[in-house]
């Protein structure tokens, strides 16, 4: 019976220190204070790409639209280049109709390179704010999960235990 007093005030004896070790890391790491930084973070990210989407789909928009117009520029201009080529001669129809072509490709150009720097931030920004929701389910996960949290606090008390002070 002594003996089993004996393990018994062991057994509480070495959970208050464990206790104690994990109310230090909670007070010493303000654990909460950063779960809650995190969840503001992310809501702040979160903002930010759908603004920045909001953005971009806008730009994208007034793009479109200028090349809409584009088309009718180029349109003019042949047909002023066929009624002075036909004063002057079949070279310079040639002429404007190649330099129109030239223009016409190199905004259609211009018009792809757009798109795709657009795409191309909609997509970092849309990465950005996956990770940051990913960090922020983890850290859900992690408050939710009791088992997968102790695993971490059993890993980070291992790791303390090398640590010298």
């Amino acid at each position: 019976m002594e003996f089993i007093d004996y393990i018994a005030r062991t057994n509480l004896f070495n959970f208050i220190i464990f206790a104690g070790i994990i109310a230090y890391l909670i007070v010493k790491l303000k654990v909460g204070n950063k779960i809650e930084d995190a969840t503001i973070s992310v809501n702040e990210t979160i903002t930010n790409s759908e603004s920045a989407k909001t953005e971009s789909e806008n730009k994208l928009n007034d793009i479109k639209e200028s090349m809409s117009h584009l088309e009718d520029d180029i349109n003019a201009i042949l047909a002023e280049s066929e009624e002075r080529a036909k004063l002057v001669g079949s070279n310079i129809l040639a002429d404007a109709e190649k330099g129109a072509l030239i223009v016409k490709e190199n905004a259609q150009k211009a018009f792809e390179n757009s798109t795709i720097i657009l795409k191309n931030d909609l997509i970092r920004r849309a990465s950005s704010a996956s990770i940051e929701i990913a960090k922020s389910r983890i850290t859900e996960e992690l408050r939710l999960n009791e088992e997968l949290h102790q695993k971490l606090i059993d890993e980070s008390i291992e790791k303390l235990e090398g640590v010298e002070f």
